[in-house]
């Protein structure tokens, strides 16, 4: 018996290059495949979008309403006003329910608004506490949302606010930072966020939080919980568990090229040595992801390019070469992905 295999863009694609379609010819087949959306299907992804940019003005509207008419209102006002909207947001999604759009977006609109009240009550009070305790009041205020609401959007918010609370209390309480690292403060949020990863202590405490994550949403996701069927929320998980890994041990592998200490372990290579291999095995034969596989991949070429600058720092031609190696792994790295994607489809 002839075995069938299902209709997909790649392998429409690979028939098209084999038979020499037209460009309308392949049109015409994607559409009787049906892989062509219909119009209630754009419709459901408009209405989408529009529902969830509708709450982010909502809610960035706010945030500069307050910070336009801050001297100008009264501390009273100020807290009926966001208590207001976080009542008005909640009721939205219980009137709604929060299996609809508008009802998750809504309950995700009163989490976010949560930290918006806390902040004022900072800035009215001046209660001096320490900036990892209002993302972990934070935190702990939208876990039962969280939990009521089953939706990735909340689970997002929360995992960035324990991110953030693990950073503010590791280099504010545990090991204040001196040095550059203050310089790095006041050159922006991003570029302090981004030096934080160069400790390789907090860089693995980083990594276990959200790889904790990430398998606890994987077992939820193979144990058939619907609302954890998404690909979003692990992708995202999943890139920045790799990356806190990634940035130190680059570092490492640079500086030891040129002769300086950096005070980083081997903790974090050996993690990311580590997470690589599960991660490839995992999503290639129980869970297939193309995008983290080649996140993977990304992080594997830049850790063998980093290790050819350091060996090659001083010899001649090396510019040309690592143009040469770049390549090479780049289109290795895509052959082997289409390889994969090619087997997946066989075997559906």
């Amino acid at each position: 018996m002839r075995q069938e295999t299902a209709a997909s863009y790649a392998n429409l694609q690979e028939m098209a290059q084999q038979l020499n379609l037209s460009p309308a010819a392949y049109r015409r087949a994607i559409e009787v495949a049906g892989l062509t959306p219909n119009r209630a299907d754009w419709l459901r992804y408009i209405d989408r979008f529009l529902v969830a940019v509708g709450a982010l003005l909502i809610v960035a509207g706010i945030a500069a309403f307050f910070a336009w008419n801050w001297a100008d209102l009264n501390h009273m006002v100020k807290f009926a006003l966001i208590e207001g909207g976080i009542l008005a947001a909640v009721v939205m999604a219980w009137r709604l329910g929060l299996n609809s759009i508008a009802g998750g977006v809504s309950l995700f609109a009163a989490a976010f608004l949560t930290g918006t009240l806390l902040a004022v009550f900072g800035q009215v009070y001046q209660t001096g506490a320490d900036p990892y305790g209002l993302f972990l009041v934070w935190a702990v205020l939208i876990l039962p949302w969280a939990i009521v609401g089953r939706q990735a959007g909340i689970w997002m918010l929360l995992q960035l606010l324990l991110n953030l609370t693990v950073i503010m209390y590791y280099t504010q309480v545990l090991n204040p930072p001196d040095g550059w690292w203050q310089l790095s403060q006041l050159l922006g949020p991003l570029v302090w966020l981004g030096s934080t990863v160069t400790d390789s202590t907090l860089a693995s405490y980083l990594f276990a939080l959200n790889a904790t994550a990430l398998v606890l949403w994987e077992f939820g996701a193979r144990g058939g919980v619907s609302w954890m069927q998404g690909s979003i929320f692990p992708r995202l998980i999943a890139f920045a568990a790799l990356s806190t890994l990634l940035i130190p041990t680059i570092i490492i592998i640079v500086a030891a090229g040129l002769d300086e200490k950096t005070g980083l372990s081997l903790i974090s290579p050996l993690l990311l040595l580590a997470a690589t291999v599960a991660c490839l095995y995992y999503y290639q034969y129980q869970r297939h992801d193309l995008f983290i596989l080649t996140c993977i991949l990304l992080g594997v070429i830049m850790v063998i390019t980093s290790l050819s600058i350091r060996n090659m720092l001083d010899s001649t031609g090396s510019l040309l070469f690592l143009a040469v190696l770049v390549i090479a792994q780049v289109a290795s790295a895509a052959w082997w992905l289409r390889q994969v994607a090619r087997r997946w489809e066989a075997e559906t």
